[in-house]
């Protein structure tokens, strides 16, 4: 495994010193930024409105399903483009350089190869997504959080985000052009978001079944209700065992071309 985390430091010091990642950091800042701005307001303002209606005694909003839910969906769906963006460059830029060559005569395996590109992809949307975290931490500072569910949400956000790299991964070895691999990244994640959606018009049972285990928007929504099951864990890990699985069989027959 040497020869994995040598490539992926190398990979990683590449993909934080790119203008890209500082441009797709500042983009998703402003965007969070204002939408959990008013998020805040939206939030403050029907909790005075339920006080006022309901008296001292009313329950109140829930902060985590009135904002950090939608925080956290919002940046779910920022992190689809952003990680296209950011997976383009792991096989694509090897290929245009033709340090591509180099890698697979160099004394490591295709799977080390896949493996240190997955890690390095990873942690740098983990960095991403460390900086939406900013925003609920800053709300300790005024109002309790449920530290439970808050955990729970960004640890489907994190498997969320590994599992994009995979398919960011496996779309960037399949071309040497970075548009179409942004493209075809995208694609594949919006297919897998829309797998689930057969199982609403499946006439059997068992089809209804399998769509609804392979429905990732519920898998999700687990974590986001602080009630992550192991399906859950098992299905994100699945997916990204799969595409990393094909990238490495891609990689693998680029060597014996």
């Amino acid at each position: 495994m040497r020869g994995a985390f040598v490539i992926a430091g190398r990979d990683l010091r590449g993909l934080f010193v790119s203008p890209l990642f500082y441009i797709l950091t500042g983009i998703c800042a402003i965007v969070w930024s204002f939408q959990f701005y008013f998020l805040v307001n939206q939030f403050v303002s029907q909790s005075m409105m339920q006080m006022m209606q309901q008296g001292q005694n009313g329950e109140g909003l829930n902060l985590h399903f009135t904002v950090m839910f939608r925080h956290i969906s919002t940046v779910n769906l920022m992190m689809i483009f952003a990680v296209a963006a950011l997976t383009m460059r792991l096989f694509t830029e090897e290929k245009r350089q033709r340090t591509f060559d180099l890698l697979l005569t160099s004394p490591v395996t295709a799977s080390h190869i896949v493996i240190g590109k997955l890690i390095a992809g990873t942690l740098t949307a983990w960095a991403l997504i460390a900086v939406s975290l900013l925003y609920p931490i800053s709300m300790a500072f005024f109002g309790k959080l449920e530290w439970g569910p808050l955990i729970a949400s960004y640890i489907g956000l994190m498997l969320m985000a590994a599992l994009y790299v995979s398919v960011g991964m496996f779309a960037s070895s399949l071309t040497e052009n970075n548009v179409l691999a942004v493209v075809m990244g995208l694609i594949f994640n919006v297919m897998i978001w829309f797998l689930g959606v057969m199982g609403e018009v499946a006439e059997s049972a068992t089809q209804r079944a399998i769509s609804d285990h392979i429905n990732i928007s519920t898998h999700f929504m687990s974590f986001l209700k602080g009630q992550p099951s192991l399906a859950a864990i098992v299905f994100f890990l699945s997916v990204i065992g799969l595409f990393t699985f094909l990238t490495q069989r891609v990689v693998e027959s680029a060597r014996w071309r």
